[in-house]
C-alpha cells in the first residue's frame, strides 16, 4: 500500500514545465508602498510541493490517508487498481494549481514580466479548467497504462476537482465546457490524439453508472478530494503570505486532560459514587434516574465501539446534554484515532446553552461557530492573527467546535470551498447530533443514507439524541454501518411516574366541537390561571402576537417569537427562571432544549413530535406535587407552516396518535411516518431515491446540494429602532462602514464584522419573499427599511404594520 511516509521518499514525476523556475504561484507584498523592492515570489515547484506537505500534516493529524484508502476500496477497487486511483488523488492535490503556466495568468496577475512578451491581449488568465487538462495528460505519460473504464471515470472526477478548486463545485455531468478551452499555451504541448481522448475521458465518464453502494462513496471521495485540494491550497498560501505554519487542532491522544477534568467534577463523582453502591444515594428520586440513564448509555457504548451511529433517546429533563459530554469522553477513550469532538444544534438558543454546560470541563479547546457568535481571536490583535484567526473560523480548526446543523450539513453537502472546507476536520470525529427530529422530514431517508456513509467511511462516531428520536436507520435501503441503541428500553424510563405523570394531557379544546376555537374563548381559558406561570404556544407569529395584543391588558402577558432578538429572548427566560408569573405567549421557538419551566401549557396541535417538544417546557423539574397540566387547541392549519412533511397526516386529532402521545410511544408514530417517506421516495417520479445514486454517481453536487437544503432561502431585514442603549441606525451605519473600509485587511474586515454580527441580530427579521420589499435598500445582503419605530415597540415586530406598508406578506 501506497503510504504517506513513502511519499517522503518516492519522488512524484513533475512536468518539465512545473521545473520551470519561471513560473510563480504566488506574489506577495510586505506593503502597499512596496511597489517594486518589496515583491516576494512563490514558485509553482514550491507552491506544489508545500500543499502536498499539507496532504501529509492532514495524513499525521487526522489520519487522512486511511480514510482515502477506504474510501477507494468502498468504491469498489481492488488492490492494484487502487493504488491507481490513490496515486492519481496524490496527484491531483501536487498538481492542482499546474493551469498558472498559462503565460496570460503570469503576466496579468502575477506581474511576471518574463511572460510579458508571451501572450496575446485577450489571452484568457483563468488556470483551474486548463489544469484539468494538464493534470490529465501528465497522468496519461506517467501513471496510466491501458486503464479500465472505471480508472478513467475516478481520473475525470479528479480532473473535475481541479477545474472547480477556485471557485464552486456544479454539476458533473455539464462538464462538456472542458471542449471549449483552446488557449495555444498548453493545447500545443498534446498531439491530436491525446486531446481527442482527454476531451473524451472528461465528457464520457462522469455520466456512467456504478453498482450497490458505490454511487455515495464515490460522491464522498470526490467531495474530500475537492476539499483537500482547496484547503491544502489555502494553508500553503497562507503560510507563504504570512509566514506562519497551519497545524490543525486536534485532542490529545484519549482525550487527555479533558477526561480528568470532568471526572473530577462534582455530578460524576456523585454519578460515580452511586455506580459503586447505589444504597447510598441521597439525592432525590429523578437525579437518581437520571444516573441510571447515563450509566446505561456509557455501558452499552463501551460494549459496542466499534459501532458507527448511535441513538440516545430519553425523556425531556432526562440531562441528555451530560450523558452526550460523557459519551463523547469515554469514545476518545476506546478510539484513540478520535481527534475531535462536534456537537450540532438546529438553534442558536440550544449553542448557547450547551456552551454554558461545557465551558466549564473543556475551557478554551472549545469554539462556537455560528452566525451570531464572533469569531476568536488571540490576545494580540496584528493583523498576521487576524489571519490566523479567520483560516481557524474557515476550518473549524479547533479541537471541539459547537455548531449549527446549517453549517453540519454545508460541510456535508455544500458546494463552497469555504462550506467544504469543515469536511476536514469531520474526518475521525465525534459529532453529536441534537434534536435530530426538527430536520427537514421530507429528506430524512436521504440523510440517514449519507450519514451511514460518512460515519463509517470517514471515520466517524455520531450520536444522535432527542427525547422524540427517529430511528432513522429503518429507512435505509442497505444497512452498512452499525447502529446501536444505548437506552435499552426507553419506554421504562418514559413510563415511570416522574416522567409520565409529570404532565397530565388536557384534550377537551378538541372534543365535541363544530368549529375551532376563537382567540377570545382561549383567552377565558388561559386567564383562568392568570396568577401562574403559563405557557402558550402558536404555530402562527400572527396569531401569538394577535392573542398577545388580546391579553396584554388584562396580565402580566410576554410575548416571544423567531423574530425576537437573543438578548430580548434571554431576558424572557431569565425572569422565567427567577420565578416570575406570566402568561408567555410563543411560537415554536421555546420547543426544543429552551430551560424554562412553566405550570400550566396550551398549544396549537401541529406535529406529534411538538407537541412531546412542548410537554417538556411543563413542570420541567418535576416539582409540582400534582404535576403540570397541558392543552391542547386546534386554531391554525398546521399544513400552511409545515408543507410536506409527512407527519402532518398523524396528529392528535386521530385518537390512535393521541393514545401513543400519551404513552410515549413515538416508535409507534415513527413507522407510520418511514412507511409514509418510503412511499414518496419509492415513486416513479423526481423524489425517487434512485435519482440520489444517479446524481452521485455524476459528481452533481450542485443537485445534491439543493435537495439536502434544510431551509428554505431566506432575505434579511434590518429595521433600525431604539433598543435599549443601541440606536439601530448607528449600528447600519457602522456596518456599511466596516464593508466599506478597503484600509482593512480582507481577514481583519470579516473578523470585525463577526463582532458586530450579534448587534446586526437585534435589528433583522426574516422574509421569504424579496419582490415584496421593493423600494427597500439593499446592502451587504440586507434590506433596510427606513422608520423602523413604526414596525417595532418594545423590541416586538409589528407584523402587521410591516404588512400593510408593504402592501402583502413578506413571510
Amino acid at each position: 500500500m501506497l503510504s504517506i511516509d513513502s511519499i517522503t521518499t518516492i519522488q512524484l514525476v513533475d512536468p518539465a514545465v512545473l521545473s520551470d523556475p519561471h513560473y510563480w504561484a504566488h506574489t506577495h507584498r510586505k506593503s502597499v508602498a512596496d511597489r517594486k523592492d518589496g515583491l516576494e515570489t512563490e514558485t509553482l515547484l514550491a507552491h506544489s510541493r508545500l500543499t502536498l506537505h499539507y496532504y501529509k500534516v492532514y495524513c499525521q493529524k487526522k489520519g487522512m490517508e486511511k480514510v482515502v484508502h477506504d474510501l477507494i476500496e468502498a468504491c469498489g477497487f481492488g488492490k492494484e487498481e487502487g493504488q491507481t486511483v490513490y496515486l492519481l488523488f496524490l496527484y491531483a492535490i501536487y498538481l492542482h494549481d499546474l493551469g498558472k503556466i498559462n503565460p496570460a495568468y503570469q503576466a496579468k496577475i502575477l506581474e511576471n514580466e518574463y511572460f510579458c512578451k508571451q501572450y496575446h491581449k485577450g489571452d484568457k488568465s483563468q488556470h483551474s479548467l486548463a489544469g484539468a487538462y494538464l493534470y490529465i495528460d501528465h497522468m496519461y505519460k506517467v501513471v496510466l497504462k491501458n486503464p479500465s473504464e472505471g480508472v478513467c471515470k475516478f481520473l475525470a472526477a479528479f480532473a473535475y476537482c481541479i477545474s472547480r478548486h477556485h471557485g464552486k463545485l456544479g454539476n458533473g455531468r455539464g462538464f462538456s465546457e472542458l471542449g471549449l478551452w483552446n488557449e495555444r499555451y498548453f493545447r500545443s504541448e498534446l498531439d491530436s490524439e491525446a486531446f481527442d481522448r482527454i476531451e473524451y475521458d472528461m465528457q464520457q465518464t462522469l455520466h456512467g453508472r456504478t453498482q450497490g453502494n458505490e454511487p455515495l462513496a464515490f460522491y464522498i471521495l470526490g467531495r474530500l478530494l475537492y476539499a483537500l485540494i482547496t484547503g491544502c491550497d489555502y494553508c500553503a498560501t497562507q503560510e507563504f503570505m504570512t509566514g506562519q505554519a497551519v497545524e490543525p487542532a486536534v485532542l490529545g491522544e484519549g482525550g487527555v486532560g479533558l477526561k480528568e477534568r470532568y471526572d473530577e467534577s462534582t455530578l460524576c463523582r456523585s454519578i460515580r459514587s452511586y455506580q459503586k453502591d447505589p444504597t447510598s444515594f441521597s439525592g432525590d428520586p429523578i437525579n437518581e434516574l437520571r444516573t441510571q440513564m447515563f450509566l446505561e448509555a456509557e455501558k452499552n457504548l463501551l460494549a459496542q465501539p466499534e459501532a458507527h451511529i448511535y441513538y440516545l433517546e430519553a425523556p425531556t429533563g432526562a440531562g441528555k446534554t451530560n450523558m452526550a459530554i460523557n459519551l463523547t469522553l469515554r469514545m476518545l477513550e476506546v478510539e484513540p484515532k478520535i481527534r475531535n469532538i462536534v456537537y450540532v444544534f438546529p438553534f442558536n438558543t440550544l449553542v448557547e446553552q450547551t456552551k454554558e454546560a461545557l465551558e466549564p470541563y473543556f475551557g478554551k479547546q472549545l469554539a462556537v461557530i455560528n452566525s451570531l457568535t464572533p469569531v476568536l481571536m488571540g490576545e494580540d490583535e496584528k493583523e498576521e492573527n487576524y489571519d490566523e484567526a479567520w483560516l481557524d473560523h474557515l476550518f473549524h480548526n479547533y479541537p471541539i467546535v459547537l455548531t449549527s446543523h446549517v453549517n453540519f450539513f454545508n460541510a456535508l453537502f455544500g458546494c463552497g470551498r469555504n462550506q467544504c472546507f469543515p469536511l476536514l476536520k469531520l474526518c475521525h470525529s465525534v459529532i453529536v447530533l441534537d434534536e435530530i427530529q426538527s430536520y427537514k422530514n421530507g429528506i430524512w431517508r436521504e440523510m440517514i443514507s449519507f450519514l451511514q456513509c460518512y460515519a463509517k467511511l470517514l471515520h466517524i462516531k455520531i450520536i444522535i439524541m432527542s427525547a422524540t428520536l427517529p430511528q432513522l436507520d429503518q429507512m435505509l435501503r442497505t444497512v452498512d454501518a452499525q447502529f446501536v441503541t444505548l437506552i435499552d428500553d426507553p419506554s421504562s424510563y418514559y413510563q415511570h411516574p416522574l416522567f409520565r405523570d409529570r404532565v397530565h394531557l388536557d384534550f377537551s379544546l378538541l372534543e365535541q366541537r363544530q368549529e375551532k376555537i376563537t382567540l377570545e374563548e382561549l383567552k377565558e381559558r388561559v386567564l383562568a390561571f392568570k396568577g401562574r406561570r403559563v405557557l402558550v404556544e402558536f404555530i402562527n407569529k400572527r396569531t401569538a402576537q394577535a392573542f398577545y395584543e388580546l391579553c396584554k391588558e388584562e396580565c402580566n402577558a410576554v410575548l416571544l417569537t423567531g423574530d425576537d432578538n437573543g438578548a430580548r429572548r434571554k431576558q424572557v427566560i431569565d425572569r422565567i427562571q427567577q420565578g416570575e408569573k406570566m402568561i408567555l405567549i410563543a411560537t415554536q421557538v421555546i420547543e426544543a432544549g429552551v430551560n424554562i419551566d412553566m405550570e400550566i401549557g396550551f398549544k396549537d396541535i401541529s406535529l406529534p413530535d411538538g407537541e412531546e417538544q412542548f410537554l417538556g417546557r411543563i413542570n420541567r423539574s418535576c416539582l409540582l406535587k400534582d404535576g403540570g397540566v397541558a392543552y391542547f387547541f386546534d386554531y391554525d392549519d398546521a399544513k400552511t407552516i409545515y408543507r410536506g412533511d409527512a407527519r402532518l397526516q398523524y396528529s392528535i386529532m386521530d385518537p390512535v396518535i393521541r393514545k401513543s402521545l400519551q404513552e410515549k410511544s413515538f416508535d409507534k408514530i415513527y413507522e407510520l411516518v418511514f412507511a409514509e417517506l418510503l412511499t414518496r421516495t419509492s415513486k416513479a417520479n423526481g423524489r425517487n431515491i434512485a435519482y440520489l445514486d444517479q446524481d452521485c454517481v455524476q459528481l452533481n453536487c450542485q443537485d445534491v446540494e439543493k435537495k439536502m437544503e434544510l431551509i428554505e432561502p431566506t432575505y434579511q431585514m434590518f429595521i433600525p429602532y431604539q433598543w435599549e442603549e443601541l440606536n439601530g441606525y448607528q449600528v447600519w451605519e457602522e456596518f456599511k462602514e466596516l464593508c466599506c473600509n478597503r484600509e482593512m485587511s480582507y481577514t481583519q474586515r470579516k473578523v470585525e464584522l463577526s463582532r458586530l454580527a450579534l448587534t446586526m441580530s437585534y435589528f433583522t427579521f426574516t422574509a421569504y419573499d424579496d419582490k415584496k420589499l421593493l423600494g427597500a435598500e439593499s446592502f451587504g445582503g440586507y434590506f433596510f427599511i427606513e422608520g423602523g419605530e413604526q414596525f417595532v415597540e418594545d423590541g416586538i415586530l409589528d407584523r402587521k404594520t410591516l404588512e400593510k406598508y408593504f402592501g402583502g406578506v413578506i413571510w
